[in-house]
């Protein structure tokens, strides 16, 4: 006990003070949750106009969610679920649909129609979900990453990047970008020789991010080769993502997530930060005015002179944190498309030869029959890849199908999306608009049977071309969609014709449900939308062909 004055402090005084302490703040945020959860289920309960699936007075559509989720594998990524929940509630025709999520998600209008997507990204762009796209971007780019703010800090670092994902510039860079892929030719050689089933999509990765490292950076990472403590960290960060369909509170709060997060942003972000440095210091972006072949940050270099009034001696600290944390943003979303694409693509005309022949067959009427050859007239003539017309139908109709992510907004007071065949007005505010992809490229009011692989019906006017929304549309559309196609025409340029890759089946999760559609190479959600357990495969050399 310890006296002071006239009052006196004892164990058991203190013990009575703090637990007095947790009840009121207890009591508090139970009387918050109350109030938050009586706010949600009598917003969607009290407007029947909503168009919503079966609502519970208590649970909202969790239970609705939770059965549909239970009816496809447990690990499927959730834009999956989509379209089943839709179609299952007659659902699909409607345009947009509510989903009260509360606690577990938050409240979200999914927007399933190209004129309704219009409206919110092109017509009146709405902000993006800041704190909805954070929950994964602030691991993996920090803060103020270009794909999730918006205003002025938006405009100036889309300004400062735009010319270098110009296809014009990136065409300069391809001599690099076939390097690495001759690199990854001879990897997959390797795995052909060896017979051992190969992750495609962790050798996929590694290719893109050695592009990325070159295109952007001007750094050889040579991540095909061996392990790069950048990869080490980003591949950490997002496996220490909170799982979105895990319950287990262990795993869904682990302590140590905070530690991890900090460590592998730390790693990240002093690797790129040198980067930066190095190029900020050995020269002068202005002097190389002439330079054909410019790495991205060069470019933003340039700006960032320019905006100075000419040579300086030191970078201002606030413009090197946002650059480091622009260029993790490429890092990020530049390996994530190419890579999941290509496993796809190689999944896909597998299971098609006859499309893989005509793939084939364009390939040796552009580059000739001499696989050899290819590298180096890419090379010399980096516009050869516009011929490649089939190949490019290929890889329309895998983002198509596989999508690598969606664009979220956020809702605003007095913002309403129109029908524009019923007149009726959908509001926005407080709910998190979600511009989901595959719910409108599985749409059969946009897509004829569009389930079915068919390349050809980019060559046959088919197409709705609003309907298709891999890489959004409007001002916040992918600044490094370019990039993606164009690295992806080279690859496969150089791989198809060389090798027959099959992905092997894996286990179930926990509900036994293995397979999507009769597919069992479906996305799950790391980081984006990528292919389950990374697509295990058998890789083999292809057989010789007649010319």
């Amino acid at each position: 006990m310890v006296q002071l004055g006239e009052y006196e402090i004892s164990g058991t005084n203190v013990k009575n003070a703090v637990l007095g302490l947790i009840g009121i703040y207890m009591l508090q945020a139970t009387v918050r949750f109350c109030a938050e959860l009586i706010y949600w289920r009598r917003k969607f309960r009290s407007d029947p106009d909503l168009p919503q699936p079966p609502h519970h007075w208590l649970f909202g559509h969790l239970l609705v969610m939770a059965e549909v989720a239970y009816s496809l594998p447990l690990d499927v990524h959730p834009h999956v679920q989509l379209p089943f929940l839709f179609e299952k509630y007659g659902l699909k025709d409607k345009g947009v649909v509510y989903l009260d999520l509360w606690p577990v998600g938050e409240p979200m209008a999914v927007i399933m129609d190209p004129n309704l997507a219009y409206q919110v990204t092109q017509g009146t762009p709405l902000p993006k979900a800041e704190k909805t796209l954070d929950v994964v971007l602030m691991p993996l780019t920090g803060a103020n990453n270009m794909i999730s703010v918006s205003g002025n800090a938006w405009k100036f670092w889309r300004t400062v990047f735009n010319p270098g994902f110009a296809l014009q510039h990136l065409m300069t860079l391809v001599p690099g970008i076939v390097k690495d892929c001759e690199v990854f030719c001879k990897v997959m050689e390797k795995h052909a020789a060896s017979g051992k089933i190969v992750n495609l999509e962790k050798a996929t990765t590694c290719l893109t991010i050695d592009i990325i490292g070159r295109v952007v950076c001007d750094e050889e990472l040579d991540t095909q080769h061996k392990p790069h403590d950048l990869v080490e960290a980003f591949k950490s960060q997002i496996s220490w993502l909170p799982p979105p369909n895990e319950y287990n509170p262990w795993k869904r709060w682990h302590p140590l997530r905070p530690f991890m997060f900090w460590w592998n942003q730390r790693t990240m972000r002093g690797i790129i930060g040198g980067m930066l440095d190095k190029r900020f210091s050995t020269r002068d972006p202005t002097r190389n005015s002439g330079k054909r072949h410019k790495p991205i940050i060069d470019l933003a270099l340039e700006t960032y002179f320019q905006e100075k009034g000419g040579k300086i001696d030191h970078m201002d600290e606030e413009f090197r944190t946002m650059a480091i944390t622009q260029m993790l943003v490429f890092v990020f979303a530049g390996h994530d498309t190419t890579s999941s694409t290509i496993c796809y693509i190689f999944h896909k005309l597998s299971k098609y030869p006859e499309k893989m022949a005509r793939a084939r067959k364009e390939l040796d009427d552009i580059f000739g029959p001499n696989l050899d050859n290819a590298a180096r007239m890419i090379e010399k003539e980096p516009s050869l890849i516009n011929k490649m017309e089939y190949c490019t139908a290929i890889i329309r109709e895998i983002l198509r199908m596989y999508p690598p992510a969606s664009s979220v907004r956020g809702g605003q007071k007095g913002f309403y999306m129109k029908d524009q065949k019923t007149g009726q007005l959908y509001p926005t505010e407080d709910m998190v608009v979600w511009v989901a992809s595959l719910p409108v490229h599985v749409n059969d009011n946009y897509w004829k049977d569009p389930r079915e692989f068919r390349p050809e019906r980019w060559l046959e006017g088919e197409t709705t071309k609003e309907a298709w929304r891999p890489f959004e549309r409007g001002p916040r559309s992918c600044i490094g969609q370019e990039l993606a196609m164009l690295e992806t025409k080279v690859i496969m340029a150089l791989t198809l014709r060389r090798f027959d890759i099959e992905a092997q089946k894996q286990r179930p999760p926990a509900n036994g449900k293995n397979e999507v559609c009769g597919e069992h190479v479906y996305q799950v959600l790391a980081g984006s939308a990528k292919p389950k357990g990374g697509m295990p495969s058998i890789v083999k050399m292809a057989p010789p062909r007649i010319i």
